[in-house]
């Protein structure tokens, strides 16, 4: 007689949240802004580091004025499946938001969503956008200004399927 072993997937149960966890890999990502396009100047370093992503450059609330664009920087997605972000903008803003995507790290793209996404036009707001099965390695995320100020803020959550 052989015995198969097969081996099982540990649930976690959490006591302050009254069920079990799913033990995926999730990662959080906090995207810092800086003015300078970082596809230039560097390539990221590989999302299962320590670090969970690229190496951060510049500061967590992107400012909005003027008709700067500013950018984040470059994570490597490619053992991630699926991507949620929540974006906030404060401040009285118009200008146009981009997720920006690439297998190079070189040449980024702008994704396009059905719906479009909604834009800052002139109020504070925010929304969250769905990021499901992304077929590239690389996204980084772009705001170009055009006119009145305020401040951006980006938090993401990766999550594979195994």
């Amino acid at each position: 007689m052989i015995l198969l072993y097969k081996p099982r997937r540990l649930a976690l149960r959490s006591p302050c949240l009254g069920g079990i966890l799913s033990g995926k890999n999730q990662f959080p990502e906090t995207f810092n802004w800086q003015s300078s396009n970082p596809a230039t100047t560097f390539l990221p370093v590989n999302n299962n580091t320590v670090n969970k992503g690229s190496i951060p450059s510049g500061i967590i609330n992107g400012t909005m004025s003027s008709t700067n664009t500013i950018y984040s920087q470059i994570v490597d997605i490619s053992r991630m499946d699926n991507m949620g972000l929540e974006v906030t903008w404060t401040g009285t803003p118009t200008g146009t938001f981009s997720v920006m995507v690439s297998n190079s790290a070189i040449n980024f793209y702008a994704l396009t969503f059905s719906p479009s996404l909604a834009q800052p036009s002139g109020s504070a707001s925010g929304y969250a956008v769905n990021l499901n099965q992304l077929p590239f390695k690389y996204i980084m995320l772009q705001y170009t200004n055009i006119s009145g100020s305020g401040v951006l803020t980006v938090f993401g959550q990766s999550k594979d399927l195994n």
